[in-house]
């Protein structure tokens, strides 16, 4: 895995190392990490930031790679994601002038929506990383985010909860009361649409070489009102989710989703994996 971390130069974009290092990531692959300065003058600034960066990641070594840019922040990021073949980007919750800001315009709400790669947003990282918490929408495309968020998994010990957030409206004619309020339990021995994707998800996971406990959850309600509310309840120290363009979803939809996705990174108490690979453009 080639990982690229991206900094202004602030505390909290220095967590995107430190948590780079926590997923044992850098322990396993290369990485890059890229200051981006705005001046000629934040040069010699942004040489002692990555000197703790490195340090963050174990010291300098040949894997291990330091650039400093000028210029604007979401161009050099994307142009050089297009450049060299990374596998996930990563950065800080919090810029000095906004460069990880969650909002119309910000560098990470620019990359959270056109970066065709994992984007991982470093929040209140903890020594060690304990309780991963993945979302799936027990469709097709959840099995890329169950994928991405299964390989950073395997690196460590933490323990994985697989969450799925139903309606409490039937969105199929044929869905009963029992499907509606079943546990992700009850809904596996009964072999509902959802059961059958827990079975088929985590079967997947060990595949790829999750030796973690895994513990599937359903909850009901609004999607972005239940996923806070199990981070909350739950201790997590990372949320994985997808932001994946689908074949015949309209421009309404696609908006709304990213507005999920975009809400949860502004939001999450913690950590925040957005999976949006290439090939759902």
């Amino acid at each position: 895995m080639h990982v690229l971390i991206c900094t202004d130069g602030s505390p909290s974009s220095e967590q995107a190392a430190v948590l780079v290092e926590r997923l044992s990531l850098s322990s396993t692959g290369r990485v890059t990490i890229l200051a981006v300065a705005e001046t000629e003058e934040e040069h010699e600034r942004l040489s002692g930031v990555l000197a703790r960066m490195l340090a963050d990641l174990g010291g300098a070594r040949p894997e291990l790679e330091t650039r400093i840019v000028l210029g604007n922040p979401p161009e050099l990021i994307l142009a050089e994601v297009e450049e060299r073949p990374f596998d996930l980007v990563a950065v800080g919750a919090h810029g000095r002038r906004g460069l990880t800001r969650f909002k119309t315009g910000s560098t990470t709400g620019r990359l959270a929506r056109e970066l065709h790669l994992p984007l991982l947003v470093a929040r209140n990282v903890p020594d060690q990383v304990r309780r991963i918490l993945i979302c799936t929408g027990a469709e097709a495309p959840s099995m890329e985010t169950l994928k991405v968020g299964s390989q950073l998994a395997s690196h460590g010990p933490a323990e994985i909860t697989l969450l799925h957030v139903m309606s409490q409206i039937a969105l199929q004619p044929e869905s009963t009361a029992d499907e509606l309020f079943a546990s992700a339990e009850g809904a596996m021995e009964q072999g509902t649409r959802e059961g059958r994707h827990f079975h088929e998800a985590i079967r997947n996971m060990r595949k790829i070489g999750v030796t973690a406990k895994i513990t599937p959850r359903l909850r009901y309600g609004l999607v972005v009102d239940e996923i806070l509310s199990e981070l909350q309840e739950g201790g997590y120290d990372l949320l994985v989710i997808g932001a994946h363009r689908r074949p015949g979803l309209t421009r309404w939809l696609e908006i709304m989703l990213d507005d999920v996705a975009d809400h949860l990174l502004s939001h999450a108490p913690c950590s925040v994996l957005v999976v949006r690979p290439a090939d759902t453009v």
